[in-house]
């Protein structure tokens, strides 16, 4: 009986594992595509989290974002640097929400949720931001709002880039079972 689940238990880590080298991996691929600023990221990492809460449930999904995240922060040594706190902080918002709203997955398709999850991510992102670093600036720009909504609007946009490669990805289910 223990020796059955110490399977278990061995087959959870190595699929841990693999879902934290996936996000890495994708992470780093992302540095490669051309982007219209040098910080917006599409997020391709969180597929690891979309196919951990999917196949193996919230808990793994957790552990695959922060996993990623501090690993990540030391690899490029910016552990416990404002872009870590950011990343942190909007990382364990963003995995939340998609937490919440995999509560509803009978109505609710990956797309959206990782569509949702990316909003709450880039919101929290500026509001961290904004705490950290902008706190005595007039936000009362015309231009600061367009680019808040711009950054909102792209990152619902990526989000569900992100959603439906991973929906699409979780289709092969021979790969994860």
């Amino acid at each position: 009986m223990i020796k059955g689940k110490e399977i278990s238990n061995t087959r959870r880590e190595k699929y841990l594992i693999f879902l934290i080298l996936l996000s890495l991996y994708l992470s780093l691929a992302e540095t490669l595509i051309p982007k219209p600023f040098p910080w917006l990221k599409l997020g391709l990492a969180n597929i690891g989290t979309i196919i951990a809460l999917e196949k193996f449930g919230k808990r793994m999904a957790v552990e695959v974002t922060l996993c990623r995240i501090i690993i990540q922060g030391i690899m490029i040594g910016t552990l416990f640097s404002p872009s870590f706190i950011i990343s942190l902080i909007s990382g364990i918002v963003s995995v939340n929400v998609m937490i919440f709203f995999y509560n509803f997955r009978n109505r609710l398709s990956l797309v959206s949720i990782s569509t949702l999850s990316a909003l709450a991510h880039n919101f929290v992102q500026l509001l961290v931001v904004y705490f950290l670093m902008f706190r005595n600036m007039n936000l009362h720009s015309r231009y600061i709002v367009f680019f808040i909504v711009g950054f909102l609007f792209l990152g619902c946009i990526a989000g569900a880039i992100t959603g439906f490669i991973g929906e699409k990805l979780l289709l092969r289910r021979s790969c994860i079972k």
